[in-house]
């Protein structure tokens, strides 16, 4: 992939870099008997199995009916794929740019990237958009994650930020953080940094 400029920057570079929740956004609704966990949400790490949905309930759009493995087989629950992302097995491996964060914070710091990607591109041209990469540092500071600025940095390539934009957004990205810190408070929390996308 060319680093210095970028096809697609966003969901699609992710995708093809390995992310785990660019690949969730292309999946659609698996096939009955697929296996799969939440990648985000407040049951991120549970895994369960595709079922039939049932027949006196009528079926929603974007949504599939699952019997995860923590709870009773007599109990079935609705999944959607708008407000949820899936990892299907066999799990593929970590990239090796993740950064050090579970994967629950990690799909939040996901999201953001993705959309100061998608502000970021329009018209075949890349133009850095400051208040969406101010989300980025909101969302680093609001969940307190312990991320270094060349680590943000790998996350934002894998998605296809041109190599030409590192020095700008690492030096904003430092002192946007560090003004955060020094005005409001919230410094990262040492015990978030985990091994890379662990439960």
């Amino acid at each position: 992939m060319d680093k210095k400029r970028s096809i697609v920057p966003g969901e699609i570079e992710g995708f093809l870099s390995g992310c785990l929740f660019c690949t969730s956004l292309r999946i659609g609704i698996p096939e009955v008997g697929t296996r799969f966990r939440l990648i985000s949400g407040y049951q991120t790490g549970a895994t369960g199995t595709v079922i039939e949905w049932h027949k006196n309930v009528p079926k929603i759009e974007n949504e599939f009916m699952a019997q995860f493995d923590h709870v009773s087989p007599e109990w079935q629950t609705r999944v959607s794929i708008k407000r949820e992302m899936i990892q299907k097995f066999p799990l593929t491996p970590t990239p090796a740019w993740s950064p050090p964060l579970c994967l629950e914070d990690a799909s939040h710091l996901d999201r953001s990237i993705v959309k100061f990607c998608e502000k970021s591109f329009w018209s075949g041209k890349w133009k850095i958009n400051w208040n969406s990469f101010n989300e980025i540092i909101r969302t680093v500071w609001h969940y307190r994650l312990p991320v270094e600025p060349n680590e943000l940095w790998s996350v934002l390539q894998a998605h296809g930020v041109p190599q030409r934009s590192k020095r700008r957004l690492i030096e904003f990205y430092t002192k946007g953080r560090n003004l955060l810190i020094w005005s409001v408070g919230k410094k990262p929390i040492k015990k978030k940094r985990v091994t890379p996308l662990s439960v």
